[in-house]
C-alpha cells in the first residue's frame, strides 16, 4: 500500500494549482424553479456533499460543469462535485486539468486544513484570500503536485474498503444459509458492483 510518509510534500499556492472562480449561477433557493430534480443544487451546507436539493433545468442560469471542487465561502465547506450542478450563493469553484474523482477526494482534507484559518463573517474565504492561500501536497520529481500518487492512493483505499465489504457480505451469507445462489448488488463510491455467490 502507498504511504503518505513515503512522499515528499511541498507547499503550493492555491492559485498555482487551481483555476478559482465564483459559481456560474448562485441561485437564491426561493427563486428555484421546482420540477423533476436531476441536477444537484449545491449550497454551503456541510451535509450530503453540499447538495441541498435536486432541481430541474433552471431557465436563465448557466450550469456549473462537474469534475470540480466547491468551496462554501462563509462555512469553508469543501466537496468534490462529479456531475453538472447549480449552486446557491457564495460558492467558489476550483478546477484544474488533472482533477478527477480520485485525486479530487485526496485533495479534500488538505483543502479543509488550508481553509481552517477562515471564519464566518469578517474573515471568510473570499476569492482573493483563496487565491493567496497555500496547500501542502505530495510532489513529483519536478516539484509539481503528484497527481498520479494522489489518484493511486485513493484507488488503493477504495479497493481495500470494497474488498472488506465483499468479505463481510460473504461471511454474513455463509451464516445465513447454504446451497443457494445469491446475487449481491453493492454500490460503493458511486460504482455498482455485481457479486454472484454460491454457498
Amino acid at each position: 500500500m502507498l504511504s503518505l510518509e513515503s512522499k515528499r510534500w511541498l507547499c503550493f499556492m492555491l492559485a498555482d494549482v487551481f483555476d478559482i472562480k465564483p459559481t456560474a449561477n448562485g441561485i437564491d433557493k426561493a427563486k428555484l424553479i421546482r420540477g423533476e430534480g436531476i441536477y444537484p443544487y449545491v449550497t454551503r451546507s456541510e451535509l450530503n456533499n453540499g447538495v441541498n436539493d435536486f432541481v430541474c433545468f433552471q431557465e436563465g442560469y448557466e450550469l456549473n460543469r462537474g469534475n470540480c471542487i466547491t468551496v462554501g465561502l462563509d462555512t469553508q465547506t469543501v466537496f468534490y462535485q462529479p456531475v453538472d450542478f447549480y449552486t446557491g450563493q457564495n460558492i467558489q469553484i476550483l478546477r484544474c486539468e488533472e482533477l478527477n474523482a480520485y485525486n479530487g477526494k485526496f485533495l479534500l482534507p488538505p483543502l479543509k486544513k488550508t481553509l481552517s484559518i477562515f471564519s464566518w463573517g469578517g474573515y471568510g474565504a473570499t476569492l482573493k484570500r483563496l487565491k493567496r492561500s497555500k496547500i501542502f501536497l505530495p510532489a513529483d520529481d519536478y516539484d509539481e503536485p503528484d497527481w498520479s500518487f494522489m489518484e493511486e492512493y485513493i484507488c488503493e483505499r477504495e479497493q481495500k474498503l470494497r474488498n472488506n465489504h465483499i468479505e463481510y457480505a460473504k461471511s454474513k451469507l455463509r451464516t445465513g444459509g447454504g446451497g443457494q445462489n445469491y446475487l449481491i448488488l453493492m454500490v460503493y463510491a458511486g460504482r455498482l458492483s455485481l457479486l454472484v455467490m454460491s454457498l
